[in-house]
């Protein structure tokens, strides 16, 4: 951005100083179409081509601009629909680690196999088996 705007400013001092830039003095006993000719036109040529290359570069910034914003858009869009569902995950997720907490207690209290004893159990009433 820095060099940008250095660029820039040489740029525009180029335009206030640089002889090209200028449109020079006329020559002693220059006829006034020979002026226009050789001077003034060649110089408002420069201008015309140079207006015509920042509008180019003006109508590309603009089309990229637009481009970016759209894609922002959906960004922002997507990020949203993703904190939505983080945020419905989130009580789901309290209580499974509640869950994980009760059963490490458990296991702490009863022992790891008593409580493994009790849910194969637990899973086979579920599933219509008879314990292990």
């Amino acid at each position: 951005m820095v060099q940008s705007k250095e660029v820039m400013e040489r740029n525009i001092h180029a335009y206030d100083e640089d002889v090209k830039w200028q449109l020079a003095e006329p020559g002693a006993l220059m006829s006034a179409k020979n002026y226009r000719d050789k001077k003034a036109l060649p110089l408002v040529e420069k201008f015309k081509e140079v207006v015509k290359n920042l509008i180019i570069k003006c109508v590309q910034l603009t089309e990229q601009s637009r481009k970016l914003t759209a894609k922002v858009d959906g960004q922002q869009k997507q990020i949203s629909r993703l904190t939505d569902k983080v945020m419905e995950q989130s009580d789901p997720i309290n209580r499974l680690q509640e869950k994980a907490f009760d059963l490490e207690r458990l296991e702490r209290h009863l022992g790891k196999e008593q409580v493994q004893s009790v849910g194969g159990t637990v899973k086979g009433i579920r599933t219509g088996r008879k314990g292990k």
